[in-house]
């Protein structure tokens, strides 16, 4: 991406100004979190939102800040005019305060990811990892066995990795949220184990009018016991899944699946904003 400005506390500057100390204890901890606005041709998707979201991460770890949504939604669009930008992700990294200093806000382009239509039609592979994100009601920027499941993944073909908790239930994706249909219920991972993902909100409120919806564990040992499996995230949209490892848990799109991404489309077509 072949952007030139970041947004830092509201200041636009040149990418190459955007650094921190090695010596900022807040981000030496990880005392941070994170979100990321869609810009697709030049319009926003849902930013109030998703900069709600990020507060919301901010208030679960303890960052107190003064932002405003209004004033982060006007840096976002002055970002996108500056760089020009089409197609991007606005990347918001909030860096929690030391003492006797002012939290960090940055705002700054990352590459949109478009995947093939063939998996949209046909269902992606994902593969599962051992392991629970830290504080997952928070996207906080404590990231590396994240970064380790999905490595694996990219290196097994698969479009991502399903976390396992220690009781043997899938969680979520390491960048995305997961779900699987029994009969005409819609069944998602208990709120209070995953992240609350903008997508995920999103599926679970439009689904509502279409199909039964129920949050309850799911056992990676029952996986093979569903009908129909779906991913969801802010790049992925809404993915089928033919495979979990080395089981087809699905042969072919399923009905509900094709419903549910009919809607989201158009719900989101009508939620992108200048």
């Amino acid at each position: 991406m072949d952007a030139k400005f970041v947004i830092r506390n509201g200041e636009l500057i040149k990418k190459e100004d955007a650094n921190i100390s090695v010596y900022n204890k807040a981000l030496f901890f990880d005392f941070s979190v994170y979100s990321n606005v869609k810009v697709v041709q030049g319009k926003m998707f849902c930013p109030d939102s998703v900069i709600q979201n990020l507060f919301d991460s901010a208030k679960t770890i303890g960052i107190q800040h003064n932002f405003k949504q209004n004033e982060v939604w006007e840096w976002i669009r002055k970002l996108v005019k500056e760089n020009n930008l089409k197609d991007a992700l606005i990347r918001m990294l909030l860096i929690g305060q030391e003492k006797n200093t002012e939290p960090l806000l940055f705002l700054f382009p990352v590459g949109l990811t478009f995947h093939p239509e063939k998996l949209y039609n046909q269902g992606a592979k994902l593969i599962t990892f051992e392991g629970e994100r830290f504080m997952p009601n928070s996207k906080t920027k404590n990231l590396l066995m994240s970064y380790m499941a999905y490595t694996e993944a990219a290196k097994n073909g698969a479009i991502d990795a399903l976390l396992v908790d220690r009781d043997g239930n899938i969680q979520e994706g390491t960048r995305s949220s997961f779900f699987v249909i029994k009969g005409n219920t819609l069944i998602a991972p208990p709120k209070q184990k995953v992240l609350q993902g903008m997508t995920r909100k999103t599926i679970l409120d439009i689904a509502k009018d279409v199909i039964e919806i129920k949050e309850e564990d799911i056992p990676l040992a029952k996986i093979k016991e569903y009908d129909e499996y779906l991913l969801s995230g802010t790049s992925l949209k809404l993915m089928p899944i033919r495979q979990i490892n080395e089981d087809i848990v699905m042969e072919n799109v399923g009905p509900k699946i094709k419903e549910l991404q009919k809607l989201f489309k158009e719900y989101s077509e009508s939620k992108f904003v200048d």
